[in-house]
């Protein structure tokens, strides 16, 4: 009764365990994220993203493909740098847009811990191609061990007796090429242009906030006003002047 009770525990902490690796596998296959620097309408933008350029298959967006002629690829066997082309961008308007990023067969290692007669979940996708298994560097027999593909990658179970040859909890590894995919996020913030001129719109508010657009223009006339009322006023003094001698003289004789 107690070895039954026993083997019941067992399989019972296993398959909870393999609901575990199974969450673990589904957040490992969930796409690397990255962002392109912002365009705001006079230069090209480039991202980052983790892999080998020569790999790099295409680029994505929410209507399909996207024609290789408007982007530029470059960098490494650790590096592939995406640029988009200012033409390009230039037809996109101010918002946000996401990106898919493909690297063709790319060689991937699952970690895992293995259990007997429970089989582990590997998200590898649907083209997937299996390499090998591994415990360390030590490739580990292909008589050790079934694998069944599935629709999202393979399952993997680890034969008992080979298990107990093993420490226990020891780590496996899992190498297989296949697609990978990520996602990249450009942000548009294009500045308003004047059509006509293709310059940002002005207006003719001054610095205070007074409309100076209709002040007549100063001709140089104006500065001429005091001088003139001043010699009329010298004419009208000399005027009287005159008048009231002209009368004293006729009052004497």
């Amino acid at each position: 009764m107690k070895a039954v009770f026993k083997k019941t525990l067992v399989t019972v902490f296993a398959s909870v365990t393999a609901i575990s690796l199974f969450s673990v596998s589904a957040s490992a296959a969930t796409p690397k994220m990255y962002n392109f620097n912002n365009y705001t309408g006079s230069e090209t933008v480039s991202a980052d993203l983790q892999g080998d350029y020569t790999k790099f298959a295409r680029l994505e967006d929410k209507n399909g493909e996207i024609d290789s002629k408007n982007y530029t690829v470059s960098g490494d066997e650790q590096k592939t740098t995406v640029t988009l082309k200012e033409d390009y961008l230039s037809s996109l308007e101010n918002g946000e847009y996401t990106f898919n990023g493909y690297f063709e067969n790319i060689l991937n290692t699952y970690e895992f811990t293995a259990y007997e007669n429970v089989g582990v979940s590997i998200p590898a996708g649907n083209d997937c191609e299996f390499v090998n298994l591994t415990v360390g560097e030590t490739e580990v027999d292909n008589a050790n061990y079934d694998i069944e593909k599935t629709s999202g990658g393979f399952v993997i179970t680890v034969n008992g007796e080979y298990l107990q040859t093993l420490p226990e909890n020891t780590s496996f590894f899992a190498h297989y090429y296949s697609d990978s995919m990520c996602s990249i996020t450009l942000q548009v913030e294009k500045q308003s242009t004047n059509p006509s001129t293709g310059t940002e719109p002005t207006n003719n508010t001054s610095t205070t906030g007074k409309d100076t657009s209709l002040v007549s223009p100063k001709t140089g006339v104006n500065s001429y006003v005091p001088q003139i009322i001043c010699v009329m006023l010298v004419s009208a003094g000399v005027f009287t002047l005159c008048i009231l001698s002209g009368k004293y003289k006729n009052k004497k004789n």
